[in-house]
């Protein structure tokens, strides 16, 4: 959602033009860092160390304001002169070396020396871009557009009528390219979809984490991959169901099943019946609640598999 900031009306922005003097600033500076730094050492000898652990953290990511703190603190633990380490202390805070007036002050006699900037050579003539480094013809070429299958339009036009919903966290709505070979898990036509839909039992409107496929009970169920049991149980909302494990974050899920035929732990592979249609725990008639979870998030069965209309 964008956020709109507006300008309260009748109020008007003031600038102050009046700019202090920034070699006064400078000087300001530096005699109070020069301060500083007696009072430390002449008051507290051994707060070196204390505060150089307690202030460099804070400006790890300001290497010019570091290097000022670190040259406080050469000049506290003696390793360099008070009046030579205010030069330091200046080029390090403001990238630049201190007026004459405040190198005459601190007792510094020499002057840096000064490379003057050489002119700019006339223009030339180069060779275009491409001749001096080649381009190579891979990145010439367009991106292929991935074709996304015709059940995502269908899926987007029949999620408008809810735009007003946020869409779980722990679901994606848009469609994610897997290479892998479904096999399809029960016989029937999709009762109920992915996405948002009104509850057949509360009446309310919420998120179908799954696809039903609407079956007789006592048909089979298959493992669309080859797979692992994650857990083979009966549940309430779920009733009888068993959950798969595929490897590389990819799970399935077969719910309100009638019997089942694996138990925890076990393997099984794709095409392999794993338990039958049914009505149990939370469920209207008998049908497959089939869901598809890829690296945590719920995703739309009904983009990869063939199901029937």
């Amino acid at each position: 959602m964008r956020t709109t900031y507006r300008r309260p009306a009748g109020r008007g922005y003031k600038q102050d033009t009046a700019k202090p003097s920034l070699t006064g600033v400078r000087m300001t500076v530096c005699v109070a860092l020069l301060c500083c730094v007696v009072l430390l050492r002449v008051f507290f000898p051994g707060a070196a160390e204390a505060m150089r652990a307690t202030v460099l953290p804070l400006i790890e990511e300001d290497m010019d304001y570091r290097g000022a703190i670190a040259a406080i603190g050469e000049t506290i633990t003696g390793d360099t002169p008070i009046l030579e380490a205010l030069g330091e202390i200046a080029i390090r805070a403001f990238g630049v070396l201190p007026a004459e007036e405040d190198v005459e002050a601190a007792g510094v006699s020499e002057e840096p020396e000064i490379t003057p900037t050489p002119s700019p050579s006339p223009l030339v003539n180069h060779p275009p871009i491409e001749e001096v480094f080649p381009v190579p013809a891979l990145f010439l070429l367009s991106p292929p557009e991935s074709e996304e299958p015709e059940a995502v339009a269908a899926f987007l036009a029949h999620q408008e009528a809810f735009a007003a919903y946020a869409v779980p966290v722990n679901a994606a709505v848009c469609y994610l390219p897997l290479d892998l070979d479904f096999a399809v898990p029960t016989a029937g036509p999709v009762s109920s979809p992915f996405g948002f839909r009104r509850h057949p039992i509360l009446g309310n409107v919420g998120f179908h984490f799954g696809t039903d496929i609407a079956a007789n009970t006592g048909e089979p169920i298959y493992a669309v991959l080859d797979g692992r049991v994650v857990s083979a149980r009966e549940g309430l909302g779920f009733g009888k169901y068993v959950l798969l494990y595929h490897g590389d974050g990819i799970y399935t899920r077969y719910a309100h099943a009638s019997v089942l035929y694996v138990r925890t732990g076990d393997t099984v592979a794709r095409g392999q019946m794993i338990a039958r249609v049914g009505a149990t725990g939370t469920a209207t008639g008998p049908h497959l609640h089939f869901e598809l979870r890829v690296d945590g998030m719920y995703r739309n069965a009904e983009f990869y598999l063939e199901f029937y209309s």
